[in-house]
């Protein structure tokens, strides 16, 4: 089960929208290329915004801009993600010039669909600056804070730097179930599952969305590239693994809904369930065993990352012992589902012989 080196070097070869985060370190992509399709990017922004119709409209700037972009995109698509942040760039400069509209460094986004971000915040004031940066980047629809339990300034930090809808619970609720209520609440058609102690760059996002756009209903983060060799693996790690065996999926390795970023269909965590999102290895195993599509589009490093806390360091921690506990719970649907073998047949013993 250890990773090759042949293996590694396939995964780093990986290109265009398959490879997502990776490509900014691992693809070389010509400058002579680059600079062909930001010139026609920046060409197509101007004559979208020289034909629009100007009027009024409660639309915001960003989104309009974006749908001009996919007006344009989808008929050139898809480009490896290098190239694509170029150009989506300069298509945002075309536009600019013709239609005045100003907006910075903005990341457009491959697809015309409702995106909602959710956020789980407690106690996140070093980092939800940082982190609304980024998610002002993008042409989000709905932005969605789950605050539960912080006893800090985070709640007040938000509410000053974003329109974002803002849930706010005094108590803690508890691993991952400011997700499902997040989910529960959204109306987009896509939903992005983020943390707040864990800024992204806008463009490490767009991979994800993009996967749901190209027809997937789930799309993990694949940690695959961070988490090293089997023998060296912690047993949350391990444990993650085991169960994406037992489901017959041995080529989603570790990757989990327990990692974010991840980005699910809103049609998809209705047919999994809202209150099964609080426990995301068993919603993976329902996601699985109803027939739902899941991939790892792209690779974010959230693993060297991780904001350390007393409960998630040391052998034997709470939130490791808890993710173990979430895995027990999903083995226990898997069994109910598979039967006590899991997906493993036994096509030796004749154990009929042994019944009298």
């Amino acid at each position: 089960m250890k990773p090759t080196n042949k293996r590694a070097r396939s995964k780093r070869k990986r290109s265009g929208h398959q490879s997502g985060a990776l490509i900014f370190k691992n693809r070389q992509i010509s400058n002579e290329v680059v600079d062909n399709w930001k010139e026609r990017a920046y060409a197509a922004g101007y004559q979208q915004a020289a034909h629009e119709v100007s009027t009024t409209s409660d639309i915001p700037p960003h989104i309009k801009v974006n749908e001009s972009w996919n007006r344009w995109y989808h008929s050139v698509k898809p480009l490896p993600w290098t190239v694509y942040h170029a150009a989506a760039s300069k298509f945002v400069e075309g536009h600019s010039k013709h239609s005045g509209i100003y907006l910075g460094n903005a990341v457009l986004l491959p697809t015309d669909k409702r995106v909602a971000a959710i956020v789980l915040v407690m106690n996140e004031k070093d980092t939800i600056i940082k982190l609304l940066e980024q998610l002002h980047r993008l042409p989000l629809h709905e932005i969605i804070f789950v605050v539960n339990g912080s006893t800090d300034e985070s709640f007040e930090m938000i509410r000053n730097q974003s329109k974002a809808i803002i849930v706010h619970y005094k108590q803690a609720l508890g691993h991952d179930v400011g997700r499902a209520v997040g989910a529960k609440l959204a109306d987009s058609e896509i939903l992005l599952f983020l943390d707040g102690d864990v800024p992204i760059l806008a463009e490490h996002l767009v991979p994800f969305i993009d996967a749901i756009e190209q027809g997937s209903d789930i799309a993990l983060n694949d940690i695959s590239p961070w988490i090293g060799m089997f023998s060296n693996r912690d047993y949350v790690t391990i444990v993650k693994e085991f169960i994406n065996r037992s489901m017959g999926r041995a080529d989603l390795e570790a990757n989990s809904l327990t990692a974010v970023p991840h980005a699910m269909r809103k049609e998809a965590a209705q047919i999994i369930g809202y209150a099964n999102l609080s426990v995301p290895p068993k919603a993976q195993v329902i996601a699985l065993e109803k027939g739902l599509k899941i991939n790892a589009p792209a690779s974010v490093d959230v693993i060297t990352k991780n904001r350390l806390r007393a409960r998630n360091v040391g052998q034997q921690n709470a939130v490791a012992d808890l993710i173990i506990g979430d895995h027990i719970e999903a083995l226990k649907t898997v069994f109910d589902i598979k039967g006590p073998r899991l997906s493993f047949m036994d096509q030796i013993r004749q154990r009929q012989l042994t019944k009298v």
